[in-house]
């Protein structure tokens, strides 16, 4: 899976924020194109898996969790 090789590989927070952006936006394009009446709904239960899956990589790397590198971000 790109999405776990991408993650593996980063070597900073940076990394795993773009890492997580792009396989929202491959995800939801996905879904989009399977499910176009129910794609919103459907990608808030995959936007769950695709967040826990970054916020361990963050935390077990770098040590800091998801709302670090989300403040980070703005």
């Amino acid at each position: 899976m790109i999405y776990k090789d991408d993650l593996e590989r980063s070597k900073n927070i940076l990394d795993i924020q773009h890492a997580y952006e792009r396989e929202c936006q491959r995800r939801f394009l996905i879904l989009q194109e399977m499910f176009p009446e129910d794609c919103i709904r459907m990608m808030l239960s995959e936007h769950l898996s695709i967040w826990l899956a970054a916020e361990k990589q963050a935390v077990s790397k770098f040590g800091v969790s998801e709302r670090h590198w989300v403040r980070e971000k703005i």
